[in-house]
């Protein structure tokens, strides 16, 4: 057969071609699906994760209080079938038993796992039931009710009922209004009778728990005597020094629990008996002397948490402490910390205080070899009178931290284990908050005089309304995708002989208003790069002093700055009889089709 050849000037006709068929990469990808289906009485929202290769078993997942599907990201790495089932019936939580003592929550579940299994063709010795918590106790409900023999539950509650009456929204939405002692009794009585009722003893039962947890007393217990009745029952008691608060058994015990269902969705079943996972032994003078160590090493921490920058507020909150115990003064060290949030540039340093306020298992995260529970580690700082008093500036972030009675004084760069990038703008500047892992910055620069820098604008609207002013258009840097509202900050600033004003604007998808703008051969997405006010009757400008003004218009982008003139507003002390008038002439980009578009309509007219 002779090669064909292509011949560009000539191309054959699109209908010669087969259709378009489904690529099988792309419908062969693992990517978790997320639906909202009808089953039984009862929308269920759930989460589906199809198998990698040849590992064809069906793990199912309930959630614990408070999270949407279990165990977070760390399933990741199984490569089964994942089934997640989010708790929420009717707008509120079930505990995957009865919905204000509906209990045919549970019939419309079942349907769903079975719809899965079959349509797997498993068997139900082949589906892995697991939560923690709630989500644990939901693991043996299904598989004593419905059959299933596989079974990882961490930390479950045996009277749910108990549990459910005054646990924030659970108890009105599981017991019904009012939360009737009846109905708890009735709840509370669902696992027991399921297990003495049970005669099917050969399961695969994985249970974690720890006497650190105080539900290990008020509810695990009491599964034990049922529970060692059957062929492979299996019980990890977690101990760690770092064990507080009852969903850290969980997270501490993760490794060993992934490891169960790593086993068990690959058809391999464990058998551990009853075993203790880490330690809860305590070397007492080991531990001071660290803790004593590394109080006088020269550190200190300072992490950024979360930002709120706008106008009228500048917060910031995060983490700063001195890490370590002191041997002589014990953890009543860490109360005597007093913080404050420095900004340098150059040989020149602004301070602002800053408070110490609680924050939650900061034991865990800062966890090194011996327990400190660093209870007043978190900080917030209210830096708004800071910001406004820079002069414009780049200047680099540091926490400091001082114990007087310690003589400790340190001070160190400012991180974040995430990203943050905070821009808010008045008086005609914008502050600039960035950090991350490698420290943390402050910009503050004039919003006015930045220049076009080769950006697309055009303005389609400047005028007033009332004390209103109407202002919106097309600002864009090619080269640099707009395809989200958060692409860019977009300002408006009017510049007067006594006052500048500034005020935020939003940027909004208006594809059609963009593309005549775009240049040929310009392949970027700029959807997003059109500019209005954040209100949508326009600027109030209510609160501006009668001048003539110059507006701007600002686009803030990365680490770049681009103004562009919008024109003259004169406001009056009657607002109604303000006026404003847009620049003569508009920079804009336009393609040539655009060109040719105007071109034929304008002959049109001629003749």
């Amino acid at each position: 057969m002779e090669p064909s050849h292509v011949r560009p000037a000539n191309p054959q006709h699109s209908d010669t071609l087969p259709h378009t068929s489904e690529n099988y990469r792309t419908a062969t990808i693992r990517t978790p699906e997320i639906r909202v289906e009808k089953y039984g009485n009862w929308e269920i929202e759930y989460e589906f994760t199809p198998a990698a290769g040849d590992h064809g078993n069906l793990l199912v997942v309930f959630s614990s209080v408070g999270s949407k599907y279990g165990f977070g990201n760390a399933l990741s790495g199984v490569q089964c079938n994942v089934l997640r089932i989010r708790d929420r019936f009717d707008g509120g939580p079930s505990y995957y038993v009865a919905r204000a003592m509906d209990f045919s929550v549970s019939d419309a579940v079942e349907e769903l796992i079975t719809h899965y299994r079959e349509k797997l063709g498993l068997s139900r010795d082949t589906v892995v039931l697991a939560g923690s918590s709630k989500g644990g106790s939901a693991a043996f409900y299904y598989a004593l009710k419905y059959g299933y023999r596989n079974i990882v539950a961490s930390t479950p509650q045996y009277f749910i009922g108990s549990y459910s009456q005054g646990h924030g929204v659970l108890g009105a939405w599981v017991l019904g209004e009012g939360e009737p002692q009846e109905n708890v009794d009735r709840l509370d009585a669902v696992l027991p009778e399921l297990l003495a009722e049970n005669t099917d003893l050969d399961r695969n039962i994985y249970l974690f728990s720890s006497t650190r947890d105080y539900q290990y007393e008020e509810h695990v217990v009491h599964f034990l005597p049922a529970l060692r009745k059957y062929s492979n029952f299996n019980f990890f008691m977690v101990e760690s020094t770092a064990l507080v608060k009852h969903a850290e058994v969980t997270r501490q015990g993760l490794s060993v629990i992934l490891s169960v269902i790593y086993a068990l969705t690959e058809g391999t079943v464990p058998r551990f008996g009853e075993v203790q996972v880490g330690s809860g032994e305590v070397d007492e003078p080991a531990a001071t002397e660290h803790l004593a160590e590394l109080r006088a090493r020269d550190t200190a921490t300072g992490v950024l948490v979360a930002a709120q920058l706008s106008p009228e507020q500048a917060t910031l909150t995060g983490h700063a402490f001195l890490p370590g115990v002191s041997a002589e003064r014990g953890e009543e060290a860490g109360a005597q910390e007093t913080k404050q949030l420095v900004l340098v540039r150059d040989d020149q340093a602004w301070v602002a205080d800053a408070t110490s306020v609680p924050a939650d298992q900061l034991y865990l995260k800062y966890f090194d070899t011996h327990f400190a529970s660093y209870k007043d580690g978190g900080f917030t700082c209210d830096a708004r009178e800071l910001l406004d008093s820079l002069p414009v500036g780049v200047y680099d972030v540091f926490a400091r931290v001082t114990s007087e009675s310690e003589d400790i004084d340190r001070r160190v760069p400012l991180v974040a284990y995430r990203t943050i990038d905070r821009r808010a703008a008045s008086g005609g500047s914008e502050v600039i908050l960035r950090a991350d892992v490698k420290g943390a910055r402050v910009v503050k620069r004039d919003l006015t005089g930045a220049g076009p820098g080769g950006t697309v604008f055009s303005l389609k609207r400047f005028a007033m309304d009332g004390a209103r002013l109407r202002v919106h258009g097309v600002f864009f840097l090619p080269g640099r995708n707009a395809d989200r509202a958060t692409h860019s900050a977009y300002y408006l600033t009017l510049r007067g002989e006594e006052s500048t004003h500034t005020v935020a604007l939003k940027a909004i998808k208006k594809v059609d208003k963009i593309q005549p703008l775009m240049a040929t051969g310009d392949f970027g997405s700029y959807g997003f790069g059109y500019f209005t006010a954040e209100d949508r009757d326009g600027v109030d400008l209510s609160d501006v002093p009668p001048g003539t003004y110059t507006a701007e218009i600002a686009m803030s982008t990365g680490g770049a700055l681009f103004s562009q003139r919008a024109g003259e507003l004169d406001v009056a002390e009657n607002r109604s009889a303000s006026v404003a008038r847009r620049v003569s002439g508009r920079n804009e980009r336009i393609s040539t089709r655009a060109r040719l578009r105007r071109g034929l309509r304008a002959r049109f007219r001629r003749s």
